[in-house]
């Protein structure tokens, strides 16, 4: 095992793309260290970046793989982004997302608009067009205001990684000049949902592990909002990026085999 410090914690929060799962497949590990969560009651949620789909259809993978889980456990970077946006008095927004996304900031009181929206919303559409391109930028250069679900780059698959929602808002930088407010992992907003789901009282800022594959995301909040950090080297994030990187993990493991271990042996103690 590389790394140092303890996983021990009241509660962990789980990134999923990359740390639980590739695609439909679970990782190594995933299923017996949530169940080992599960049987000692250790609160855990698992908290995405990844705005392709709604919380639902997580919930629905998730139990696939025989992964424990319900579905306020589950928090995506489109909650995130709707409760933000809607607590600006912003109802309506040219909304850059899957239709089943789309249906679920409906739900949540944030509605796609096409002929006077009042701001842009860039999710990771995986229906992305250049209808939706073109007419994404030209509201940008309209200036209404502008946010993204996430900063991922990329997200991890089976056959490799593909463009994601940072690539995207990449995308539209080049062709307007704007930049988006972002409201996914890394910042305090998704912090504080995660707080709230797990019912960690906010005074207790080391009461919270978060494990994930993504170094400027997942390691990153974790550093900025005094959670325990746990990277897992089954996604995005190399030893040689660990290495150059700025945010450091108080502990790393090649998989979640290795955490369960880890865990399993402090529990000994």
């Amino acid at each position: 095992m590389a790394g140092s410090g303890s996983a021990a914690a009241p509660a962990v929060a789980f990134d999923l793309d990359g740390t639980i799962y590739l695609h439909e497949q679970p990782l190594p590990g995933a299923v017996a260290l949530v169940d080992y969560l599960r049987e000692r009651r250790i609160p855990y949620a698992f908290a995405t970046n990844n705005s392709s789909t709604s919380a639902a259809r997580y919930v629905e993978r998730l139990r696939r793989m025989d992964i424990a889980v319900e579905q306020d456990q589950v928090i995506t970077s489109n909650h995130v982004a709707a409760d933000h946006i809607r607590q600006t008095g912003v109802s309506k927004a040219f909304i850059i997302a899957t239709p089943e996304v789309r249906d679920e900031y409906a739900a949540a009181g944030l509605h796609h608009d096409t002929t006077a929206p009042e701001a842009v919303l860039l999710a990771f559409d995986t229906s992305l067009d250049y209808g939706k391109i073109a007419a994404a930028a030209a509201l940008l250069l309209r200036g209404l205001p502008y946010y993204a679900t996430h900063p991922d780059l990329v997200c991890p698959m089976p056959g490799g990684p593909i463009p994601d929602c940072g690539a995207f808002a990449a995308l539209f930088e080049a062709a307007t000049g704007r930049t988006p407010d972002v409201l996914g992992k890394p910042t305090p907003a998704m912090a504080a949902t995660i707080r709230r789901r797990l019912s960690t009282p906010g005074d207790a800022p080391r009461s919270v592990t978060f494990v994930g594959d993504r170094l400027y995301t997942d390691i990153r909040m974790a550093n900025e909002n005094g959670f325990t950090a746990v990277l897992t080297l089954t996604g995005e994030a190399t030893e040689a990026d660990l290495a150059a990187s700025d945010y450091r993990p108080d502990l790393v493991v090649r998989g979640l085999d290795e955490l369960l271990a880890h865990l399993s042996a402090v529990a000994i103690r």
